[in-house]
């Protein structure tokens, strides 16, 4: 199969990207450079593993689950059907915690998923340590394989916990979180890729508020002075998240994401 047939294969199917993802499942089926496929695109690549994965593309698996592992923050995350896929638009909420922490600070992050926002955090803050707290053990799982990839397990501790309940001890400098903020309502409209991704970690099961909602009751009392709440939200959910968080005596601001939408709200007590 050359690179133009399965490009063929995979466009009928009805994927957008088409040539990107026959060039990534070649070059990971068949142990070939990027440059060298570049190089040579008419060669024929005959390989039951490629036609395996090819056919999993078809059928709408996402590619990031298909290959294993995703690029954040410049970073190779171990990713599966068990978390969300890291995406760009969490960046902003990550490097806004690299941004801001203080030196020797603490942070924690809630609905760690796959951690990508935590091993980034620790990987691009040396100075810093945090706690990564995650619902189900084998999403946790993922979390803790990605902290020892990356060598920063030694400063993360791990809790497999509820996050609509305080999970945490002590005190914290920054607490970040990517909730399930999607609601119930919406998701029929998703692509089908996004509807492989594990369905708590997306939504709520009603208006796409709620998590959000509950973290900002409970985890302001984890800050120490002067500290600050950041949670990534939906792209119109930028006025209700700041009115809730205002309501409860917390100043708000909102930070835009990459493509100019409200994606992530910072809190701090007033």
């Amino acid at each position: 199969m050359t690179l133009k047939e399965l490009t063929e294969r995979l466009a009928a199917a009805g994927i957008e990207d088409a040539a990107f993802d026959a060039a990534q499942l070649i070059c990971h089926a068949c142990a070939v450079s990027r440059a060298a496929l570049m190089c040579d695109r008419d060669k024929n690549y005959d390989s039951p593993l490629l036609e395996s994965l090819a056919m999993r593309r078809e059928q709408g698996e996402p590619l990031q689950y298909i290959l294993g592992e995703w690029e954040f923050m410049g970073l190779r995350i171990k990713v599966g059907p068990e978390c969300l896929i890291p995406r760009a638009d969490t960046e902003v909420l990550a490097q806004f915690a690299i941004d801001n922490l203080p030196r020797g600070g603490r942070f924690a992050d809630l609905c760690t998923g796959s951690g990508c926002i935590a091993a980034a955090v620790l990987v691009f803050r040396q100075d810093v340590s945090g706690a990564a707290a995650e619902l189900y053990p084998e999403t946790l799982e993922i979390a803790r394989e990605n902290a020892e990839a990356l060598h920063v397990s030694e400063r993360l501790e791990l809790i497999c916990a509820d996050v609509t309940h305080d999970c945490l001890t002590g005190e914290f400098d920054m607490i970040v979180a990517n909730p399930p903020y999607i609601a119930a309502s919406e998701m029929p409209k998703l692509s089908r890729e996004v509807m492989h991704e594990p369905r708590a970690a997306l939504t709520d099961g009603g208006g796409g508020l709620s998590v959000i909602k509950s973290i900002i009751d409970i985890y302001p009392a984890r800050l120490r002075q002067g500290g600050t709440l950041a949670v990534e939200i939906g792209w119109r959910q930028g006025q209700a998240v700041s009115e809730y968080a205002e309501g409860r005596g917390l100043k708000a601001r909102v930070l835009k994401d990459g493509g100019g939408r409200d994606r992530v709200v910072c809190m701090q007590a007033k």
